[in-house]
């Protein structure tokens, strides 16, 4: 089982858990899950004084780990628990990204055009051809909607 396991990570990986276990008094041996968590997972501390420093984020793990608690770590708690908070929603952001859901930085919008349907543009042509009666709330509503949809 460990063999089978081992075998997809690289060498760097392997000595990095073998040194976190070290440096950071785990017991030993520990079990394959945490093992492999040790390898994987990233150490925080380096990025969590960029963040402290100004200094550019590194990837999007990091730039919305940032997003999320910046403030909070700079501004109003203390070191060891805003360090705590940053390693913690780092590893949630990290296990986001493994899983894809991570959102990606600086992502361009799409055109208002690509994203009217056919029912907007039905809206839109009721809504302006109405001017002969009083118009709903509704209605008013969808106008105000569609023109700042529009814009």
């Amino acid at each position: 089982m460990w063999i089978q396991e081992l075998s997809s990570i690289t060498s760097n990986h392997l000595k990095r858990g073998v040194s976190r276990v070290v440096s950071e008094r785990l017991r030993w041996p520990p079990s394959l899950p945490e093992f492999l968590s040790l390898c994987l997972d990233f150490d925080t501390t380096e990025a969590y004084n960029r963040m402290i420093n100004r200094k550019p984020a590194l990837d999007d793990v990091e730039y919305f780990t940032r997003q999320a608690v910046s403030y909070q770590c700079k501004n109003v708690l203390d070191d060891k628990k805003a360090r705590d908070l940053f390693n913690k929603t780092f590893k949630m952001k990290l296990e986001l990204k493994r899983k894809g859901k991570l959102p990606v930085r600086n992502q361009k919008l799409l055109p208002s055009e690509s994203i009217t349907t056919e029912i907007d543009k039905e809206i839109s042509e009721r809504c302006s051809n109405a001017k002969e009666r009083s118009k709903t709330k509704l209605e008013n509503r969808l106008n105000r909607i569609i023109k700042n949809r529009v814009k």
